[in-house]
């Protein structure tokens, strides 16, 4: 007991001399300075706090700011009010409101913002009603915010997010692997996939398939798109039925033909009408009574899209001079693809005229004036392989007669006259 009191009594007066008190020390360094009486053998040394349970660190009163205890129990009372951090053994100190865990033993808190970590178990952060934001004033690099290295990455510099990828190119870059990239729904399974993917040159899209299925529909960057292959062949390439509907439901008739309605190539089911091209007629050719192997441009002519077509020729044949009994003249005539321009050129007959090639007629006299007009009509087939527009000549010729009779001729073969026409229909 001497001990004691003489050990209080000489606190008190060094606290007064000094405001500064010492423990086996007659310097101290600090307010309250606690120096080890033997730094050997086996006697106990260090500064106990006081040992309270859970019930007694919550009930307490009056607690000023940074006491410290430690709770030596946690079987009673409860983790609420000041003790809801109380949850297990250990020192805690109060910071006005509640006990907060001195966090001790062989895993301390670490501090993410200067420190690397790992976690020791699940956890969640709960932002009640509060949010929770990422920012960043980065001026360099692509991956400013990731999960796993490529699994997710966020480019805060270019506002860009990578999936697969740590350098992402886009807003949401899915990086460079192939195969199934965005799934839009899938089964728990992942064997009946619905969404997007991605080929050398190809965008892909998948609609309820397996795991190792191929993709329904693709396009290609030849501008290729296919359904049902994924090798289209054409800028359009499908395999299996193909539907194309009209505006109004229901009113394609089993038969009709995908006809063009306007010059922009809209199309729609139409009742299939023969396609036909008018010619245009020209001045005429006089042919004269004579027998000749050329062919001349009656300066008629038609233009024929791509395809195979029969042209139909409608001519008066409108004779002039003086022919006897025995006089006679065979006439033949075709189209040639030169480029004449004048009535009465020679031309040669195009090789898009396939059989029949020549429409013929022949004139026989007497014949002494006045009128004795005929009609003669004929078809030649010809074929435009050019792969656009392509126009053709009216030429006549190449006649064989009894003799050549001066002054007579047959007038304007192939022009205008009433009875003329040229009319062509396809036969594709």
């Amino acid at each position: 007991m001497k001990n004691k009191i003489t050990l209080t009594i000489a606190l008190i007066i060094g606290g007064i001399a000094q405001a500064q008190v010492g423990f086996n020390t007659q310097t101290p360094n600090a307010t309250l300075d606690v120096v080890a009486k033997s730094t050997a053998g086996t006697t106990p040394e260090g500064l106990l706090v006081p040992r309270v349970d859970r019930l007694k660190a919550q009930t307490m009163t009056g607690v000023t700011t940074s006491t410290m205890i430690y709770v030596n129990s946690i079987a009673n009372g409860s983790t609420g009010g000041n003790a809801a951090n109380i949850n297990a053994v250990g020192y805690y100190y109060f910071d006005g409101t509640v006990w907060v865990k001195i966090n001790t033993g062989t895993s301390p808190d670490t501090n993410i913002y200067n420190q690397n970590g790992s976690l020791t178990g699940n956890r969640t952060v709960n932002q009640v009603g509060n949010t929770l934001a990422f920012t960043s004033t980065a001026t360099t690099g692509t991956s400013h915010f990731s999960v796993d290295g490529t699994t997710f990455n966020v480019d805060a510099r270019n506002n860009r997010i990578g999936i697969g990828t740590a350098t992402p190119n886009n807003i949401l870059d899915l990086g460079t692997s192939a195969g199934k990239k965005l799934a839009i729904w899938n089964s728990t399974a992942g064997d009946d996939f619905y969404g997007f993917g991605a080929a050398q040159n190809v965008l892909q899209l998948f609609a309820g398939v397996p795991t190792t299925g191929n993709a329904l529909m693709t396009l290609n960057k030849n501008g290729r798109v296919g359904v049902g292959t994924v090798d289209p062949q054409a800028n359009f390439h499908t395999i299996g039925t193909r539907r194309f509907e009209n505006t109004a439901a229901g009113t394609v008739a089993t038969g009709s033909v995908l006809t063009a309605t306007d010059a922009n190539g809209t199309a729609e089911w139409q009742a299939p009408r023969s396609q036909t091209v008018i010619g245009n007629l020209g001045g005429g050719y006089n042919l004269p009574f004579a027998k000749s192997t050329d062919m001349r441009y009656t300066g008629s002519s038609v233009t024929l899209p791509p395809g195979k077509w029969m042209v139909t020729v409608t001519l008066l044949i409108n004779p002039g001079g003086t022919l006897a009994a025995d006089d006679w003249m065979f006439v033949r005539s075709t189209f040639s693809d030169q480029n004449l321009t004048t009535a009465g050129q020679i031309g040669i007959q195009s090789a898009d005229v396939i059989r029949p090639t020549l429409i013929s007629f022949q004139i026989a006299g007497p014949y002494t004036g006045g009128q004795k007009y005929n009609v003669a009509t004929g078809a030649i087939q010809i074929n435009n392989t050019s792969g656009g527009n392509k126009t053709y000549r009216y030429v006549v010729g190449g006649t064989e007669a009894s003799r050549t009779v001066a002054g007579a001729q047959l007038a304007g073969v192939g022009g205008s006259w009433s009875e003329n026409s040229i009319v062509a229909t396809a036969i594709n």
